[in-house]
């Protein structure tokens, strides 16, 4: 893989800092990001930009690039790759600068030749190759003087953009036939896949350690890079050094945020100047453009600062240690009475397991036949069964078989059903005492072996139901 040197942008609506990294596949082949549903289904104008301000298309093409030309922008917690550093010493206003003074943690990466980026704090910045580098004084020298002169603390960065490059490179290698190359999970092979891979767009993935309202954390990623997910055709990638499921990982990452920013940036301009609320509408062509302007113009910069902000802070948060589901009490000693205990809570009103998954958890409840609605379009999906919010059947677990799609150590059982399973209709049981929930865990682990842990005579799916009458 060949990498070509980063630069930055400044964009016209906000100064969006982005990291351009350039990475082609080894094969040459260029391939292109797919916009969404939610994205054609706009008006032409609120797409493509109106009178020299940017659509929705630009908009997430400045801050994301293409598979050719990546770009991770600075506002979100990604991983570009790089030295980053800062200016040293500040030169006079106006001076001719063509050295400066540099701070790096670790400036071994440093030599000449290597391509700097410089970040003003007013958002400016400027590419230059550093021509001289003396280690000992950590001054770089450059062929011609910069254009703006820098002051001390603006940031440095050089030789950025090898972390997504390589990420990229083995995305297209390993994963891209059947997530697809924009992570919306249809790849060519995805049609003849059953589940279906993932579609990272909506910033969603199943099976994390984070509580239910977090984003997935990095860490959760590179597991299940590592070992797959059992009973799917996503495989275990072991066999890659640490190095490229790092990689692998922040540019799954870099997908998912692009896509649920896609997402939210759509969200904004659907109400007013998708093609059927202009056609419900009844505006003039006319109108809807001056409309869609002033909306660009005054409305939407702000709400780009929300949506950059709050993404900024979910993505950063899930990678902490306060983010973890965390049991209060370690777990309960797995003993017939704990598995019987856990079998009259999987039975109970209280989580009542056994809708979804079965009297005897075999996946077969009563919801696993009937016909539930579509949350968005309000009518009756065409088979019966639960969905996951991609509109695919996404039946309950059997849990006799003894597979675990998000791991089968026992606090990956506790995970699920403390938090649920984002994008499923497995819901959190984030109430549940910690006590309770590890005696389901019990329970759950045991089933393969024995569905009626305990039984005295009179069975826990008897005296549910005689209770329920």
């Amino acid at each position: 893989m060949s990498l070509t040197p980063i630069s930055f942008a400044k964009l016209s609506l906000a100064a969006v800092m982005v990291v351009l990294a350039a990475g082609c596949m080894d094969s040459g082949t260029e391939s292109s990001f797919v916009y969404s549903t939610r994205t054609t289904d706009l008006i032409e104008e609120a797409q493509d930009g109106v009178d020299g301000h940017p659509g929705v298309k630009q908009m997430l093409d400045d801050r994301f690039g293409d598979p050719q030309h990546l770009r991770a922008w600075q506002k979100l917690p990604l991983r570009f790759g790089g030295t980053v550093g800062e200016v040293a010493e500040a030169s006079e206003p106006g001076a001719v600068v063509k050295s400066l003074k540099l701070s790096f943690e670790d400036s071994s990466a440093v030599k000449q030749g290597s391509v700097m980026q410089l970040i003003s704090t007013d958002g400016t910045s400027q590419t230059l190759t550093i021509e001289g580098w003396d280690a000992e004084t950590g001054t770089a020298a450059f062929a011609s003087a910069l254009e703006h002169v820098p002051a001390a603390g603006d940031q440095v960065i050089v030789d950025g953009g090898q972390m997504l490059a390589s990420g990229r490179g083995l995305y297209m290698r390993h994963c891209s036939h059947c997530h697809g190359t924009s992570g919306d999970g249809n790849g060519p092979t995805a049609t003849y896949l059953v589940p279906r891979p993932r579609d990272y767009r909506n910033g969603i993935f199943k099976f994390k350690s984070t509580a239910d309202l977090n984003k997935v954390s990095t860490e959760d990623l590179k597991r299940v890079l590592r070992l797959g997910i059992p009973g799917t055709y996503m495989p275990s990638f072991l066999l890659l050094k640490d190095g490229e499921i790092d990689a692998l990982a922040e540019y799954v990452r870099f997908l998912a945020m692009r896509g649920e920013f896609e997402q939210k940036l759509t969200a904004e301009f659907g109400f007013s100047f998708s093609e059927s609320a202009v056609e419900q509408s009844g505006s003039s062509s006319a109108d809807v453009r001056a409309e869609l302007l002033q909306f660009i113009q005054e409305d939407l910069p702000e709400s780009l600062e929300f949506i950059g902000d709050d993404m900024a802070e979910q993505w950063s948060v899930a990678d902490t240690e306060d983010a973890k589901i965390v049991p209060e009490i370690p777990r309960v000693e797995d003993t017939p009475e704990s598995r019987r205990r856990g079998r009259e809570l999987y039975l109970s009103k209280q989580l009542n397991c056994a809708d979804c998954h079965g009297i005897w958890a075999e996946g077969n409840g009563p919801q696993s036949v009937a016909f539930e609605k579509n949350p968005v379009s309000g009518e009756l999906y065409a088979e019966p069964g639960l969905h996951d919010i991609w509109d695919n059947l996404n039946q309950p677990r059997n849990l006799r078989s003894g597979i675990f799609r998000g791991g089968r150590r026992p606090i990956d059982i506790f995970a699920r059903i403390h938090s649920g399973i984002p994008g499923s209709r497995m819901p959190s049981f984030k109430t549940t005492p910690h006590e309770d929930i590890w005696h389901v865990v019990n329970y759950v682990l045991s089933i393969q072996h024995d569905v009626e842990p305990g039984v005295t005579g009179t069975t826990a799916a008897a005296e549910a139901a005689a209770g329920a009458e």
